[in-house]
């Protein structure tokens, strides 16, 4: 036999992992109140709380073309270039009902088989209160069928759950609501065949009414993804919270996506806005100075004006060169524009409010594209992606460094480069850019990155292998969005 060549000369390959994608910032949200408008068999529960589509045809398979959701749906997608990401989040005004969501089941030929399976369970804290011992599957022509027979045992076993099929798996929910309403896992031969064992399903409790933000907060810790996020219309122009706990005001709703980090798109229909720089919603949003909140006036209170914007923005490659833009003076399709006259356009720019606008004979635009803090939108959308590019290209360096990052100064200046390597993208497309500083500076880079050396590093971070000493400067590009031209005629 022969001797194997590595005995002479061996290689071994190691594969690198792959790298942390950065964030999609071009994802819409939109807080749906209930399931009226739902297509039936296609609700939103408590187990999944939102759901995301990435087209309006998408949107229109689970809700009627009549709802909320498609209206702020269709603005989004209205606009060029065509957005992709929408997300339905739900905020549940009753109690929900507990639920136990199974996994894979078995084959409608193999379920056939069954013809006396067993199926236990506990429901609303009663254990083994589902004991169900004859299901018989032979008959069932399909799975909507099984699911069916399961109803009918449990009706005669303790008529207090159901069984459904969704088109994707088993779900057995019980007829109670609240907090203490749950169906447990199942077990029995039936249990296993229809994926409802601990194994493979997912047990979900009952919850009680909840406030939008509740709703929020939930879905927010629940992992549930939106960048921008535009309201039901009944949340519109609320300025003191609902006493029945079941409505936040807009305020509220502003004061989370500040802290959420989140946009805030606030529609408004208050005539007031258009005379007045007191007693109405984008007032007082402006006198919270958000900064990730953007009020958009709108005649119309079927209309979602802020859905449309966002869908402009969502388009944004951030990646690419020359590609950030403002949304001042921007056609929005589907948005009726405001015939308005200059002083109440005046009174609208006043209170950081903007809209859909004619301007002169024949053009339709929005503007200004203001924050309730007096910055802009593509400011803000811009700043939430850069931080975002600078955390995911550290996180990479770390990650992807199959030795270690010394704690010394080549170290630290390999974590100040990689830095400089995202602010180099922000330049690039356009959202910062060579410029000056508030005292005088100017910067040819359009940043400037400061590093802490080593010798003035505290001695307790570097035994903890942390590193705090960079810090940068930027400047923003900014936007032209008016232009005053003066000039001198003689004859």
């Amino acid at each position: 036999m022969s001797i194997e060549i590595t005995e002479f000369v061996d290689v071994s390959i190691s594969v690198s992992p792959t790298g942390v994608g950065g964030g999609n910032f071009g994802i819409l949200g939109f807080l749906h109140l209930d399931n009226a408008s739902v297509v039936t068999g296609k609700e939103i529960t408590v187990a999944e709380r939102a759901r995301s589509y990435t087209s309006l045809a998408s949107v229109l398979v689970d809700w009627s073309a009549s709802s909320e959701v498609a209206a702020a749906a269709t603005a989004f997608y209205g606009q060029t270039p065509t957005p992709t990401d929408f997300t339905v989040v739900m905020s549940y005004s009753s109690a929900q009902s507990g639920a136990l969501l199974g996994g894979s089941s078995d084959t409608l030929e193999e379920l056939n088989v069954i013809t006396s399976g067993t199926l236990i369970a506990d429901l609303d804290g009663v254990t083994d209160d589902i004991s169900l011992t004859v299901l018989d599957f032979s008959a069932a022509a399909d799975f909507d069928a099984v699911a069916t027979e399961i109803t009918s045992a449990l009706t005669a076993a303790v008529n207090a759950a159901t069984c459904t099929h969704n088109g994707y798996q088993f779900v057995v929910t019980s007829d109670a609501t609240g907090v203490s309403s749950a169906v447990g896992f199942a077990s029995g031969t039936a249990a296993a065949a229809l994926g409802l064992t601990q194994a493979k399903a997912k047990s979900v409790a009952g919850i009680a009414a909840e406030t939008p933000l509740e709703s929020l907060g939930v879905a927010l810790a629940n992992g549930v993804a939106w960048v921008a996020l535009d309201v039901h219309k009944s949340l519109r122009d609320s300025l003191i919270a609902d006493e029945s706990a079941t409505v936040n005001s807009a305020f509220e709703l502003a004061t989370f996506s500040e802290g959420a980090k989140r946009i805030f798109l606030n529609t408004t229909n208050d005539l007031t806005t258009l005379n007045s720089t007191t007693g109405h919603t984008a007032a007082e949003l402006k006198s919270g100075t958000f900064r990730h909140t953007l009020s958009t006036f709108s005649k119309d209170v079927d209309l979602y004006p802020g859905s449309a914007a966002f869908g402009r923005a969502a388009s944004t490659n951030f990646s690419a060169v020359g590609t950030t833009i403002t949304l001042n003076l921007k056609q929005m399709a589907g948005i009726t524009a405001e015939d308005l006259t200059p002083t109440e356009f005046a009174s609208l720019r006043s209170n950081y409010c903007s809209a859909v606008v004619q301007i002169g004979n024949t053009a339709n635009a929005f503007t200004d594209s203001r924050m309730a803090s007096g910055s802009w939108l593509d400011s803000t959308h811009g700043l939430m992606w850069l931080e975002n590019r600078a955390e995911v290209d550290m996180f990479n360096l770390l990650y992807l460094t199959t030795t270690k990052i010394p704690y010394t100064q080549a170290g630290i200046n390999t974590a100040k480069a990689t830095l400089e390597r995202s602010l180099d993208a922000a330049v690039r497309n356009g959202l910062a850019g060579p410029g000056f500083l508030p005292d005088g500076t100017y910067l040819p880079e359009g940043y400037v990155v400061n590093a802490v050396s080593l010798a003035d590093t505290p001695a307790g971070d570097k035994s903890n292998r942390l590193y705090a000493g960079l810090s940068f400067k930027m400047v923003g590009a900014g936007a032209l969005h008016e232009v005053v031209i003066s000039g001198e005629f003689s004859e």
